[in-house]
């Protein structure tokens, strides 16, 4: 698969863009599954609910946002894969956590949730070709082709895990 050109996606996304470092972005939304839970997995229980500045999300809140960004995402991709050319609404991240109860779950849980929605999501991703994903649609009043989600997807996750790594379990 090629990867995203400049004018499928927003400007605000090519920072997680520019994480995803293969053409492959099947394989490495499946590679990533192993390395998030790996990273999950060596979370201390002391750390799960830890916010390194006031306003900021907990880790738990954190692996919520991602797996929210990831259901909001796939769902659009799925739309415009359909050749849905309905305008989406934007999707208020802060909205979303602070809603959720994500403090109230186990980490486990949350990286047992994540494994489904990244394996569900891996399962439609799969079976489209080049016209699917060539399609583009209207999220947020902005123009963004299914390839550039999907680059999106991956960016995403890899952002926060870096985010959980450098600003979570280094203090």
């Amino acid at each position: 698969m090629k990867r995203p050109q400049p004018n499928e996606y927003p400007p605000y996304y090519k920072s997680y863009l520019d994480t995803v470092k293969t053409n492959n972005i099947i394989k490495e939304l499946t590679d990533q599954v192993l390395d998030i839970q790996a990273i999950i997995s060596e979370i201390p229980k002391e750390k799960e609910d830890y916010r390194y500045a006031d306003g900021k999300w907990s880790v738990k809140e954190v692996i919520g946002h991602m797996i929210d960004t990831e259901r909001v995402l796939a769902y659009r991709a799925m739309r415009f894969a359909r050749k849905d050319k309905t305008p989406l609404p934007c999707y208020d991240e802060n909205f979303f956590v602070a809603n959720a109860n994500f403090q109230k779950q186990t980490l486990p849980s949350l990286c047992e949730e994540f494994t489904i929605v990244r394996e569900a999501n891996l399962a439609l991703f799969k079976v489209w070709d080049e016209e699917a994903l060539s399609q583009f649609g209207v999220a947020n009043n902005l123009d963004v082709s299914v390839r550039a989600i999907l680059y999106m997807i991956a960016g995403h996750a890899t952002h926060h895990m870096n985010v959980i790594k450098l600003k979570y379990l280094l203090d």
